[in-house]
């Protein structure tokens, strides 16, 4: 866990206190899988460049390792009370309590949607967080915070 960062107003009122923060590296946490997917990717890419010519196996590692970008390069998550974060080189997606609705737990990780109800669209605009060991903690943390979200909406 990193340490408390926090973030206040001029009057002194916290804005975006740091609840929970956590990093999850696939790649690291099962190294025989990430050998034997960098192999996949790059035997299908030169396969591509025999079969096709080399701009198509240039392609086809492109999108090949493009598609696979996350599970090679670590993710950081970051609880505040504003919201949540995630971090994946080159990228940074922020989004507020106040847009999740629900939670879903599975084996890997927690979905946090817009939606009531389960829908179609879930994978879409909900936010998809992978919790490994901390599994519980986070957990928590987001039910607490949806249930503080719902408190809010009702008074």
């Amino acid at each position: 866990m990193m340490e408390e960062k926090t973030v206040s107003a001029p009057d002194g009122d916290v804005l975006d206190e740091e609840l929970f923060s956590w990093t999850i590296y696939p790649a690291q946490a099962s190294p025989g899988k990430a050998a034997l997917v960098a192999v996949i990717i790059v035997a299908l890419s030169f396969g591509s460049s025999w079969y096709a010519g080399k701009a198509l196996g240039v392609v086809a590692f492109l999108l090949l390792g493009g598609s696979l970008w996350p599970f090679f390069v670590p993710t950081t998550y970051r609880f505040s009370t504003w919201g949540v974060e995630q971090r994946r080189w080159p990228t940074k997606q922020r989004k507020p309590w106040t847009y999740f609705r629900r939670y879903q737990v599975d084996r890997k990780g927690i979905l946090l949607s817009p939606f009531i109800s389960p829908s179609r669209l879930d994978p879409f605009r909900g936010m998809y967080l992978l919790a490994g060991k901390f599994s519980q903690e986070v957990q928590e943390v987001a039910a607490a915070q949806l249930e503080r979200g719902e408190e809010k909406s009702q008074t």
